[in-house]
């Protein structure tokens, strides 16, 4: 038990404390690599939760034909975006943070949504429509809050201002769209490509 403790020590630090929590993950070398596998399985498991255990009043999603297994494809993928992204960024722009760095604290900064989404969907289900409000405002805060984690922790690891903090950002969003562009053009591509090939060896075979 008290080695459980210690291993979430960090993440329950960085939830009220996000400058420090940071600052010691990077420069004090705070909390194990393994942080990032764990977080990020935990935010899958509690994403999957709230959109298949949310009360049927406010739940737009159909739970039978619900697919949580898709959820941890679109969950790893925008993870990895972000720290791709992140971290092309910050590289050119004299950032002090490794992958590692941006990886470890963004697992880290989804704390909130992990500990706010099971219980939220537990009380949706004891809510009328009239109280979903309440519902919406729990995850607002749980959101927001992450947001807040998530530019703590790009100042706190980069050793940025805030006005370069926004800036970097914005253009790490760029990024991820122009990797995203990329990778659907490539995709096009090899699919041209293999149509092309295809219809060369059909049209051989027909001369043959």
């Amino acid at each position: 038990m008290e080695k459980l403790k210690a291993y979430f020590a960090l993440p329950k630090y960085v939830l009220f404390h996000p400058v420090d929590g940071f600052y010691n993950m990077k420069y004090e070398k705070q909390g194990h690599t393994s942080i990032i596998f764990v977080n990020l399985i935990l935010f899958w498991i509690s994403y999957s939760f709230l959109k298949q255990y949310t009360g049927f009043i406010i739940n737009p999603n159909d739970p039978l034909s619900y697919n949580t297994f898709a959820d941890l494809g679109y969950v790893s993928l925008a993870f990895l975006l972000w720290c791709a992204g992140s971290w092309s960024v910050t590289s050119l722009m004299d950032g002090d943070g490794t992958f590692r760095d941006i990886a470890m604290a963004a697992s880290l900064s989804l704390t909130p949504m992990i500990l706010f989404f099971i219980p939220v969907a537990l009380l949706s289900n004891v809510m009328t429509a009239d109280e979903a409000a309440f519902y919406h405002v729990l995850i607002g805060i749980a959101i927001v809050w992450f947001l807040m984690l998530m530019f703590s922790s790009v100042m706190t690891i980069h050793n940025y201002s805030v006005a370069k903090t926004f800036g970097m950002l914005f253009l790490t969003f760029l990024s991820i769209c122009i990797i995203l562009f990329l990778t659907v053009m490539i995709a096009s591509l090899i699919q041209q490509f293999c149509v092309f090939v295809k219809s060369i060896y059909t049209e051989l075979l027909y001369r043959m």
